[in-house]
């Protein structure tokens, strides 16, 4: 247990991390200008409100030229697995940071006042990104965890 919310820390971080610098765009003096601005707050949920769409939205991405997001979650489901050891560790991993990944996207984008149904409705229109995005965690974490997993 102690391994896979370890993954999954690591993961969601590096992942946000790589789009902050490459899919917002932003380096060290836009993030200290943003931090010392009297709107942070708004700054933030509106770069967050980008980055989680670019995420959660790989494939449309992809077709319209960035790549940024495909690198992003490959090197974070990466990262996760070598930490991970573990295939399955790294499955429950991969869910679960799409499921954040996805609900920040659709809390940031549609408002709080989101139910089940609107989730599911919105889900529903993009399954096909969100499969991308859950297979460029997994199959690089699979990947990771086979060069670290421990025989027993």
């Amino acid at each position: 247990m102690f391994r896979t919310i370890i993954a999954l820390l690591i993961t969601l971080a590096v992942t946000i991390i790589i789009g902050v610098f490459q899919i917002v765009g932003l380096g060290i003096e836009g993030i200290l200008a943003i931090a010392q601005s009297p709107d942070a707050v708004q700054q933030a949920i509106n770069i967050f409100t980008e980055l989680f769409a670019e995420l959660v939205l790989p494939y449309s991405s992809a077709l319209g030229g960035i790549y940024a997001p495909l690198v992003a979650l490959g090197v974070g489901g990466f990262i996760g697995g070598l930490v991970s050891k573990s295939g399955v560790r790294m499955f429950f991993a991969s869910i679960i940071g799409l499921v954040v990944f996805f609900i920040g996207y659709a809390v940031l984008a549609g408002g709080a006042a989101l139910t089940i149904d609107d989730l599911l409705a919105q889900a529903q229109l993009i399954y096909i990104d969100l499969g991308v995005s859950f297979a460029l965690l997994f199959v690089p974490g699979i990947i990771g965890a086979s060069l670290t997993a421990e025989e027993y």
